[in-house]
């Protein structure tokens, strides 16, 4: 694995632009009250240095501060707007761009932050339309669907990537959505921390299993993004 952060400048000058970049983007977010604000930081660190070290792609830093849509508003949520988000991807793959490393994979612990990063790529096509760039949230682009904020799938995946658990704690909770886009979660229900889902049910041994589905599926597809020039 190349970690970018542990190189010289010279060792990453030295690097293969075949190569893609591995950049994990999470949030600092609450996930009701038995998981630790890391989740999305958790998730997506581990499964992009899983990725790389599989795969020999190039695993940039975390960058934790992602976009804070409809969870905002509860008490531990820290990120950015999605226009600030935006902007910081942008500056960062064009910076790639201007020392050759044009294949670049924006690997997400947060959904939200799908919305800003897709924008920013139209805006570096402008200056490097040779870009070739893609962003993925961990478990939908391996196939897992039905994962939901907080619930049964991602406290399963939280507890097998590590991250910090209160179970004594947990509270299931059904959020029933308008049929409009949702402002704010926090003002369907203040005391929920975000759950929808019955994380009640969380089974250590299934998250296992999905997370490590999730890393053989995202390698394949990245060895298939090295394999193709």
């Amino acid at each position: 694995m190349n970690e970018w952060s542990q190189l010289t400048s010279d060792e990453v000058a030295s690097l293969d632009r075949n190569l893609p970049v591995i950049l994990p983007i999470g949030l600092v977010e609450a996930h009701g009250p038995h998981l630790a604000t890391s989740v999305d930081m958790d998730a997506a660190s581990y499964f992009a240095r899983r990725i790389a070290e599989n795969t020999g792609s190039i695993l940039l830093p975390l960058l934790p501060y992602g976009f804070a849509d409809e969870m905002a508003e509860y008490t531990g949520t820290l990120g950015v707007c999605a226009e600030t988000l935006t902007a910081v991807i942008t500056d960062l793959s064009s910076h790639l761009c201007a020392h050759g490393f044009k294949r670049q994979i924006f690997l997400s612990g947060h959904g939200a932050n799908k919305l800003p990063a897709e924008l920013a790529l139209y805006r570096i096509w402008k200056k490097y339309p040779d870009l070739q760039a893609v962003y993925w949230n961990y478990w939908t682009e391996a196939g897992f669907t039905k994962i939901a904020h907080a619930d049964k799938g991602e406290t399963e995946i939280a507890l097998a990537v590590g991250t910090k658990a209160h179970m004594d704690r947990v509270q299931d909770f059904k959020v029933n959505k308008p049929w409009y886009r949702i402002r704010s979660r926090h003002a369907l229900n203040p005391i929920s921390g975000g759950v929808n889902g019955e994380p009640s049910k969380a089974d250590l041994t299934e998250g296992v299993r999905v997370r490590d589905e999730i890393v053989r599926i995202l390698t394949e597809k990245v060895q298939a993004i090295i394999q193709s020039v």
